[in-house]
């Protein structure tokens, strides 16, 4: 058994169409700016400042008694840059 595509003016200009639409979008999806992405979504890198450190330090004190892995993560994410 065999299959037939037959391609009229409506399907080719159907399929066409189809065409251009998913290069379009996977043009848009691909070829984005990064800074900018991160800049629209607030992950934009800023350095640390000390307060900010130190206040993570001191949640991973709290944490200590209750949730250990909590702690190592936050004094992970304070010693980050």
């Amino acid at each position: 058994m065999s299959t037939a595509i037959i391609t009229t003016q409506a399907t080719g200009g159907y399929m066409d169409s189809v065409g251009r639409t998913a290069a379009a979008f996977l043009r848009a999806l691909f070829f984005m700016a990064p800074a900018a992405s991160a800049a629209s979504h607030g992950s934009a890198s800023q350095p640390s400042t000390l307060r900010d450190r130190a206040a993570l330090q001191s949640l991973a004190k709290e944490f200590d008694a209750t949730s250990p892995d909590q702690a190592a993560e936050l004094r992970n994410l304070a010693g980050r840059d």
